[in-house]
């Protein structure tokens, strides 16, 4: 059964009213009339049966196929269309669409009627003295035109053959029977972009090239796509699409796109568009629907100038789900179109690949892209499921081996210090899993960025190859600047190398195309701390406790470190008693207690013996050597650094830029260290 949204909608089959009084409006069906306290407001016949369809459907939303299906029957147009039908109506009616008295749209669905809605007897719409409308009321008839500086016109539309334009079948409620006549067709001129087709053609309606140029855009993002098709269940499917969207328009270099993560943020917000744009930094949004229905996808894609809150393009497409990724690529090439930015060839070509998919396959891997964005073990555990099924269905299916190496890439111990699925795979294994997904995505597919990526971490941080890294790094981001994850990890291996103002730009351009995710804004405070500047640093670690105080407890331990080494004791105490307090630390009464008594130094000796008479953790050797540091004491330190070294402890990586290191550095068995772990040349050593 097709899916609701997709529904004609039949006519009520009780009779008419004469009209409606619509809060103080009164609308007289018989002779097509709006009237307020006696005056006349003029709308043209479009205008009319949409206010009419609204009215009847009062107080339900009527979605953009809906309203397509009634005021449009027997035609397909785009959501532009009907966003400027509507603003057409609330002009004449003086309505605010920021403070609705009677239309009021739902973001990316479609309008509902909140005003009071009566039917009128005979009796009260009987015929008053009326007051001619003043010139200002005719502004509809004279311009129908909705963007100030633009200009459109109504001609005809034409089927996609030679043969003259046939009227349509009227609608199916008699009063609102608009086409019974000639009908009015739309043509495009300047920056009209809401093309109209029959019903059942195979091509989506096109866009005009010619028009009034948007404002300059440089950065978008796509906001969550909405499933229409009535069903929570296929949220994956939405959002799935919402990602691949996203995606395929980051491969633009001259485009900033917000990654997946951060306007998901924005999912059913009430938040308005140029709202949404200030948040994220952006020129522009692309947001729409999604219906599925049976082996077939249908999407709506607006294209939004942000800061106005101004439609610049909209356009509908039908496909069979095989062909969804041909389509993916199409939505995105028409986007570039729109906003005019320059392709490359190799970007271009990119665009407009043809692919095609099993749907099984596709389903399953969409399947596992929704459960690994959960963030967790378990997500990550059914993301593999769900990635494998999509390759025993296809196993030349690029992107599902991607999400394999993704997938066993968050279940490997470097992704937390703290992961308790560290236990269940070794960094071996999970490293070969890695590097076998990886190369055989590229081997199927080498134009994607993601498999890059994750080889690059896993020879980072489980390899510690870092010549393997760097070039993996470098095509990743080549082939999708806009890839957040890759910027955020390649800022580690610039880290890791002593390059670290280049790490701080690396970590501001992962934080700007991820604003509201947890590991980019952290990530960008620990870069500015080991470049050593500390009141940056600090701003930005309690900039992202203020959006994440679920998080405080390793976000205030690492503020204490930079107080640390601000030399505010005080305060790095009182961030540590923070952060153990929120883990519910027994020892956070004793240290407390050391810190009276002996200062900074007894809390830190206080520190050492919980911590060397408590279970031995991942972050145990590290912080002991951390602490023994902290305290000049120089062979203590180097013991815990050389225990991390051997459990092949990634922390050991951080130790040529660790701030809390510099009081050993200098000792010949830390040098020796740093040899072999094979660390390349260090920049300043360069000639």
């Amino acid at each position: 059964m097709a899916p609701q949204a997709w529904t004609t909608n039949t006519a009520d089959p009780t009779p008419d009213p004469p009209g409606y009084q619509v809060g103080d409006l009164t609308i007289d069906l018989a002779p097509r009339r709006v009237r307020r306290a006696g005056t006349v407001i003029p709308l043209k016949a479009l205008s009319f049966d949409l206010l009419v369809t609204l009215v009847r459907a009062a107080p339900n939303l009527m979605s953009f196929d809906q309203l397509s299906e009634r005021v449009w029957p027997g035609l397909v147009v785009t959501p532009e269309t009907i966003v400027q039908r509507v603003k057409l109506v609330r002009d004449a009616l003086d309505d605010d669409p920021h403070a609705p008295r009677y239309i009021e749209g739902v973001r990316g669905r479609g309008y509902r009627m909140v005003a009071e809605v009566r039917p009128l007897t005979e009796r009260q719409s009987a015929p008053e003295p009326l007051v001619p409308p003043s010139p200002k009321d005719t502004k509809e008839e004279e311009s129908p035109n909705v963007h100030a500086g633009m200009t459109a016109t109504e001609a005809a539309v034409s089927s996609p053959g030679t043969t003259p334009p046939v009227p349509a079948t009227p609608a199916t409620w008699a009063s609102l029977g608009w086409i019974g006549g000639t009908l009015i067709f739309v043509a495009l001129l300047a920056a009209s972009w809401a093309i109209v087709h029959y019903r059942g053609a195979s091509k989506p309606a096109e866009r005009t090239s010619s028009g009034t140029a948007p404002t300059a855009i440089h950065s978008l993002a796509v906001l969550p796509l909405e499933n229409l098709s009535g069903d929570k269940e296929q949220d994956y499917f939405a959002d799935g699409m919402t990602d691949a969207l996203t995606t395929e328009l980051a491969q633009v270099d001259s485009l900033r796109v917000i990654s997946r993560s951060s306007a998901m943020h924005f999912k059913d917000s009430k938040e308005t568009l140029p709202q949404i744009g200030r948040d994220l930094k952006v020129d522009a949004v692309v947001e729409g629907t999604v219906t599925r229905s049976a082996d077939r996808v249908r999407i709506t894609a607006q294209l939004v100038e942000a800061g106005s809150d101004r439609h610049l393009w909209a356009r509908s497409y039908e496909r069979d789900l095989k062909n969804v990724l041909a389509l993916q690529d199409e939505i995105a090439h028409d986007i570039t179109e729109q906003i005019r930015v320059k392709l490359t060839p190799q970007k271009r070509s990119l665009l407009i690949q043809v692919h095609a998919v099993d749907p099984e396959a596709h389903d399953a891997y969409l399947r596992g892209h929704y459960w690994a964005y959960k963030g967790t073990s378990e997500g990550a555990w059914k993301a593999l499921e769900y990635y494998q099924k999509a390759i025993a269905k296809d196993p030349n299916y690029a992107l599902a081996y991607a999400g394999v190496a993704d997938a066993y890439l968050s279940l490997t111990n470097w992704a937390t210090q703290f992961s308790a699925v560290s236990r269940v795979l070794s960094p071996e294994e999970v490293s070969f899993k890695v590097k076998e997904a990886a190369v055989k995505a590229i081997e199927l597919d080498p134009s994607l960025a993601e498999p890059h990526a994750s080889l690059a971490a896993t020879r980072l941080f489980s390899d510690w190859n870092f010549s393997g890294a760097a070039a993996e790094f470098k095509q990743a981001i080549a082939l999708n600047p806009n890839l957040a994850t890759a910027h955020l990890w390649y800022s580690y291996y610039l880290e890791f190398t002593e390059r670290l103002d280049e790490s701080v730009d690396e970590s501001e351009r992962a934080r700007d195309l991820d604003p509201f995710d947890l590991y980019a804004n952290e990530r960008l405070g620990q870069a500015l701390y080991h470049a050593r500047r500390y009141d940056a640093a600090l701003r930005q670690l309690q900039r992202t406790v203020e959006m994440f105080p679920d998080w405080g407890e390793r976000l205030y331990w690492e503020m204490a470190e930079v107080y640390e080494q601000k030399r505010m004791f005080a305060e790095a105490v009182a961030a540590r008693q923070h952060a153990l307090s929120l883990n519910n630390d027994p020892n956070v009464t004793a240290l407390g207690e050391a810190y009276k008594r002996a200062g900074y130094r007894g809390y830190l000796l206080k520190r050492i013996q919980t911590l060397e008479q408590g279970p031995h953790q991942a972050f145990t050797f590290p912080y002991l050597a951390h602490l023994y540091a902290a305290l000049n004491d120089e062979p203590h330190a180097m013991s815990y650094l050389e225990r991390a070294y051997e459990e092949h402890n990634l922390a050991v990586l951080f130790m040529r830029t660790a701030p809390e290191l510099d009081p050993i550095r200098s000792s010949p068995r830390f040098r020796d260290l740093v040899r072999r772990i094979g660390f390349p040349p260090s920049p300043s050593n360069k000639s």
